[in-house]
Order: C-alpha cells, then structure tokens, then sequence
C-alpha cells in the first residue's frame, strides 16, 4: 500500500519538476550556472536510472521499471552532449534513442509474449533517425524514405524473429513500396517512366502470398474421434447390465433369515 501511494506521488513530482526545469533552460535563467548545473543533473539522472534498475533486479516482475531507466540515461546523454554545443535536432533524437532501448529491453525479457515491444521500439529508433538526418538532409523526400523505409524494415525484422506474424509482411512491403517511389521520385527525370509501372509490386505481392506454401503442424490439426459401432456398443451395454445384476448366490436364504413375499400392487 505504501508503495502504491508513492508512485502515486513521485511519478507527478517527477513530470512537474522536469517540466519546470525545462522551462528555465528555454528562457535562459540557468544560463550563469552552465555548465556546471548539467554534469549535476546528469549525475542525478544516473542516479534515477540506477534505482529503477535495480527495483527491476529484485523483482524482475516489474519490466515497465526498464523503461524509465533507459529514459533518465537518455536525458544524462542529452545533458552531457549539450555542453558540447552539438545540434538540437541531434539531442532530441537521443532521447528517441533512450526511449527505443528501453523498450528493446522489455522486448527482451519476454521474446515470445512481448512481441510488440519491438514494433515500439523500432519505430521510436526509426523517428530519431529521422530527426537527427533532418540536421544534414534538406530534402523532405530523403526524409520521408528514411522514415518509410526504416519502418518497413521493422516489420521485415518481427517477422524473420518471429514467423508466426506473418501479418507484418504487408504492411512493411506497403511502407517499402513507398520508400522505393521516394526514392524513384528523388532520382530524376531518367527513373521517372518507372513510375508508372509501381502497380506491378502490388500483382507480385499478391502472388506471393496465394502460392505461399502452408503446411499445418501436427499440433495444430483437429483430432476427430468416431463413434464405436452398433454392434460393438450393444455387447459393451449388455455386460454392463449383466455387471449390474446381483449374483445369485445373494438370492439365496441365508441361516436364521426370513423371506417376506410382497402383494404386488396391482392386486
């Protein structure tokens, strides 16, 4: 119960408090204290990280600790890397970062149950990317086909993981359907008549799957169970009538009993 009520209590401090302090690096009051103040709260965030790492060690039960973990090592990075004058674009995409580990992290502490993980975590990696690239790539066309084809690949990568999504091929072939006409699209007016043959993908995708081989595992067929011929249930009724029927030695008087016959109720 104690517990319980300090999530309650520290998960709010914690936002409000970093909202705050945000908030004053956007308006430059803590500008006289730099850098001292950022390796300070750097080592604090590792602290932090520290203490859900090792709330997850005693109870591995809790897996969401490692997310928050990973989270407050991103933002000791952040604040170590922007001491160094390096571009904003790049710190935000480490945060991206930090958040992507932690969910790998998750994705690993149950393989088979916790398969999404991965989704989450490749698409988090995928957007940091992206805003780190927007640093040096001018174009929004490179942009857009870092992003769709990254996260087409992700859905390639759970489904080489994990062969029981099958479901994952379509949308990552349809993202990198659109990754390939970006990037047709960025190569010129020489790859322009391409463009008119893209539906051509889509026949071969649908191909692909209906001569897809499927074979049922052993495990998975229905197992029919017949019923036992007449015949064969007439004998098994038969003697269990004949067990059911009291020997005859049980109808014989015994020394010292009486045999009382009965009216029948007809008379």
């Amino acid at each position: 119960m104690a517990d319980l009520r300090l999530r309650t209590w520290l998960w709010p401090l914690i936002l409000m408090s970093s909202g705050v302090l945000l908030l004053f690096f956007e308006f430059g009051l803590l500008s006289p204290y730099t850098p001292q103040l950022q390796y300070i709260l750097a080592v604090l965030a590792v602290f932090g990280a520290m203490l859900f790492f090792g709330g997850f060690a005693r109870n591995p039960a809790e897996w969401w600790r490692v997310l928050p973990g990973w989270t407050f090592l991103a933002l000791a990075v952040l604040l170590l890397l922007s001491t160094i004058g390096i571009d904003q674009r790049w710190l935000g995409a480490t945060v991206f970062a930090g958040l992507a580990l932690g969910f790998t992290h998750i994705y690993l502490t149950d393989r088979n149950g916790r398969w999404w993980a991965l989704l989450t975590a490749g698409f988090l990696l995928v957007f940091g990317l992206v805003i780190g690239f927007s640093a040096w790539l001018n174009q929004v066309e490179w942009m857009a086909l870092v992003l769709f084809g990254g996260a087409g690949a992700i859905f390639f990568l759970l489904f080489l993981l994990h062969r029981r999504q099958w479901w994952a091929v379509l949308p990552g072939g349809i993202l990198w359907v659109f990754a390939v006409l970006l990037a047709v699209r960025g190569a010129g007016d020489l790859m322009a008549p391409l463009l008119r043959w893209w539906p051509v993908i889509l026949i071969v995708a649908g191909l692909v799957i209906v001569f897809w081989p499927r074979s049922a595992s052993q495990g998975e067929r229905l197992e029919i169970h017949h019923a036992p011929p007449r015949r064969q249930r007439n004998s098994a009724s038969t003697k269990q009538s004949l067990s059911s029927t009291p020997p005859q030695n049980y109808m014989k008087q015994t020394p010292g009993s009486t045999i009382e016959v009965l009216p029948d109720p007809d008379e």
